[in-house]
C-alpha cells in the first residue's frame, strides 16, 4: 500500500500538467482570498450595518431562485470539457439563458414584494439582480469549461481579471457613496459586462463543437440537483430573517468570509476532474482515500493557523464586527471535512461507473442539508446554523470515508 502511495505521488510531481495547473490554481487561491477578503472588508467597513445585512440577505434570496439558472450545468461542461466534447460549452449557455428569464420574473416579484412591504434598499437591490444576474451566471460556464479543458492558466487570468476589477470598482464606489444601491449596480450591471467580455475572448479554447450522447440526460440529473443544493447552501439568512434583525444578520454575512479558505478545498476538482477521468491513470479508491485523509490534515493545519489570525485581525480592521469571530471560528471547523470530500466527490464524478453512488451521496446531503440548517435556525439561531454547517460537512466526509474503503474492497477495483 506504501508503495502504491509512493508510485502515486511520483507520478504526480512528474506530471507537466499537474505541476502546471497547481501553480495556477495555487496562484488563484491566494488571489481569491486577497480579493474576496479586501471585498468583504469594504462592504462591511464603508456601508451602514444594516444595509450590510440587507446585502447579504438579498444576496441570498438571488442565489436561491438562481436554481432556474441550473448551475448544475456547470458541472455537465466540465464532464464534457474534460471528455473532448467542447460543444457542451454552447449548449449549456443557451440552456441556462432560457430557463434563467425564470430567475428574473422571480426576483422581479420580490423585489416588487418588497417594495409594497416599505423595504426600498431590499427591493431596489432586488431588481438591480433580476436585471443582470442570470445571464451573467450563464457567461459563468466558461469557468467550468476552462477547468475541463485543464486550462488554468486562462481560468487563473480570467477570475483574476473579474474578481480584481469588481472588487477595485465595488471598494470606489462604496467608499465614495457608502450607497447599497451603488454596490448594487457595480456588482451585478458591471459583472455581467465584464463576463461577456471575458466569454467572448475566450471561445477561441474550444476544440470542436461535439456533444456526448448523454448530454440531454447528464444536463437533467445535475440540473436537479442543483436545485436542492442551491436551496440548501443559501437558505440560512432568509430563514434567519423571521428570527433577527438585519443588524445582528450583518455579523454573519461578515463570518461567512470564512467560506472562501473553506472553499479552496474545492479547487482540487477542478484541477483532478479531467485527469482522474483518464482510465489510463488508474487511481485506485486506496489512493483516494490515502488522498482524502492528506486533504483533512492539511485543512486541519489551515484551520489551526486562520483562527489567531481573525483575534488578531478583525478587531483592527473592523472592530464594530466582534462578534462575527466566533461565527468564523465555528464556520472554519469545516475546512478539514470539505478538503478531503472535494477530492472524493471529483473522483466520483470523473468515474462513469461510479456516477449512481455520486448522484446517491449528492441528494442525501441535499436533504440533510436542508433538515440541518432548520433545525439550526430553529433551535439555535445564528450559531445553530454555524454549528448545523460544520456537522454537515464532517458527515459528509465520514460518508464518503466509508465508500471508499468500500469501494477499495470491491474486486473489480484495482
Amino acid at each position: 500500500m506504501q508503495h502504491s502511495h509512493a508510485l502515486l505521488l511520483r507520478r504526480l510531481w512528474n506530471s507537466p500538467y499537474l505541476r502546471q495547473s497547481s501553480f495556477y490554481a495555487g496562484l488563484q487561491m491566494v488571489a481569491q482570498m486577497l480579493l474576496g477578503s479586501f471585498q468583504v472588508w469594504a462592504l462591511a467597513h464603508y456601508l451602514p450595518r444594516e444595509s450590510y445585512g440587507i446585502w447579504g440577505y438579498c444576496g441570498a434570496l438571488a442565489a436561491i431562485v438562481s436554481l432556474f439558472t441550473l448551475p448544475g450545468m456547470g458541472q455537465v461542461v466540465t464532464y464534457g470539457a474534460a471528455r473532448q466534447y467542447d460543444g457542451v460549452l454552447m449548449a449549456a449557455v443557451r440552456v441556462r439563458l432560457a430557463f434563467g428569464t425564470l430567475t428574473t420574473l422571480s426576483l422581479l416579484g420580490m423585489a416588487l414584494a418588497h417594495f409594497l412591504s416599505g423595504e426600498q434598499q431590499a427591493a431596489g437591490l432586488l431588481l438591480l439582480t433580476a436585471l443582470f444576474l442570470p445571464a451573467q451566471m450563464a457567461l459563468d460556464s466558461m469557468d467550468a469549461f476552462l477547468a475541463g479543458l485543464g486550462n488554468f492558466r486562462a481560468l487563473f487570468w480570467r477570475r483574476l481579471l473579474a474578481q480584481g476589477s469588481m472588487a477595485l470598482a465595488l471598494w470606489i464606489g462604496v467608499s465614495q457613496t457608502s450607497s447599497l444601491l451603488i454596490c448594487g449596480a457595480i456588482l451585478y450591471g458591471g459583472g455581467l459586462l465584464v463576463s461577456l467580455i471575458l466569454f467572448l475572448t475566450l471561445l477561441k479554447h474550444r476544440r470542436n463543437r461535439d456533444l456526448p450522447d448523454d448530454f440531454k440526460g447528464l444536463s437533467q440529473q445535475f440540473s436537479w440537483q442543483s436545485i436542492g443544493s442551491t436551496i440548501g447552501y443559501n437558505m440560512e439568512r432568509p430563514l434567519l430573517s423571521f428570527f433577527t434583525t438585519f443588524n445582528e444578520m450583518a455579523a454573519y454575512n461578515l463570518a461567512l468570509a470564512a467560506q472562501l479558505p473553506v472553499g479552496m478545498g474545492r479547487l482540487v476538482e477542478r484541477i483532478l476532474v479531467s485527469r482522474l477521468a483518464d482510465r489510463r491513470l488508474g487511481i485506485s479508491p486506496a489512493q483516494v482515500l490515502w488522498g482524502m485523509g492528506v486533504l483533512f490534515g492539511l485543512g486541519a493545519l489551515g484551520y489551526a493557523l486562520l483562527v489567531p489570525l481573525l483575534y488578531l485581525l478583525i478587531p483592527l480592521l473592523l472592530p464594530h464586527y466582534e462578534d462575527a469571530i466566533p461565527l468564523m471560528a465555528i464556520l472554519l471547523l469545516q475546512m478539514p471535512s470539505v478538503w478531503a470530500t472535494s477530492l472524493g466527490m471529483s473522483w466520483l464524478l470523473a468515474q462513469p461507473q461510479n456516477h449512481l453512488w455520486y448522484h446517491r451521496i449528492t441528494w442525501g446531503i441535499v436533504v440533510a442539508r436542508i433538515l440541518f440548517i432548520t433545525i439550526g435556525a430553529l433551535s439555535g439561531g445564528i450559531q445553530g446554523v454555524a454549528w448545523s454547517w460544520v456537522l454537515l460537512e464532517g458527515g459528509h466526509a465520514l460518508l464518503l470515508l466509508l465508500l471508499c474503503r468500500r469501494l477499495a474492497r470491491a474486486p473489480h477495483h484495482p
